[in-house]
């Protein structure tokens, strides 16, 4: 073989091996991490959001300034949840705690309606929505909540008992914010409904005596 002719050859064979190598040079990184599936991540964002959540709730009487930190976090982390999953009723029921208690009691309400669209019979959603009705001085609404959780969860009407109890405390310190006579009237409607509760113990109650 010619010199002439094998510096071909060789030319050809280094001139191909350039390309291959070119192009495994062009072809993306391989990373090696999976990306999540949108339940994945709703999860861990579901996770994060209750931590941050139990951590708000233990800070909220000692440091509220961290509490409310606490608090945005933990609705970033619901949002993304629902975000990632909308059909997920406790991300949007964590997003309407944290908006409550960070005292947008509308957009809790918005997100509360939410998450009883995907469950209905939530008695915990039922529960918070009522306390974002308390705050926004939605009287009529509280007690219609209250009746239907002493019917179907008594335990989580107590929940919203002692919330309503709290609402005439802190409104009787500060009569100027609602008509003394309104927390007058729901005052004695607690009244009534707490003795009627302790009175029937463990049976139902639905008579019109009963609203």
């Amino acid at each position: 073989m010619s010199r002439t002719l094998a510096g071909a050859i060789l030319a050809v064979l280094f001139a191909g091996a350039g390309s291959e190598l070119l192009a495994i040079r062009s072809k993306p990184a391989q990373t090696g991490v999976a990306k999540k599936s949108p339940e994945a991540a709703a999860a861990e964002a579901l996770n994060s959001g209750f931590k941050r959540l139990e951590q708000a709730d233990k800070l909220e009487m000692k440091n509220s300034k961290q509490a409310r930190k606490e608090y945005e976090a933990a609705l970033k982390d619901f949002q993304a949840a629902a975000a990632a999953a909308p059909d997920n009723y406790r991300a949007h029921n964590g997003a309407g705690y944290s908006l409550r208690k960070l005292g947008d009691y509308p957009r809790a309400l918005e997100s509360y309606e939410r998450a009883l669209k995907l469950a209905p019979t939530s008695s915990e959603a039922i529960e918070y929505r009522a306390e974002a009705y308390l705050g926004l001085n939605r009287l009529e609404d509280a007690k219609q909540a209250y009746m239907h959780l002493f019917v179907n969860d008594r335990q989580t009407s107590h929940v919203l008992m002692k919330a309503m109890k709290a609402w005439v405390d802190a409104h009787r310190a500060r009569p100027a914010s609602v008509d003394p006579t309104a927390v007058d009237a729901f005052a004695a409607w607690v009244g009534e409904r707490d003795m009627l509760a302790s009175s029937v113990g463990n049976l139902g109650h639905n008579s019109p005596d009963w609203k």
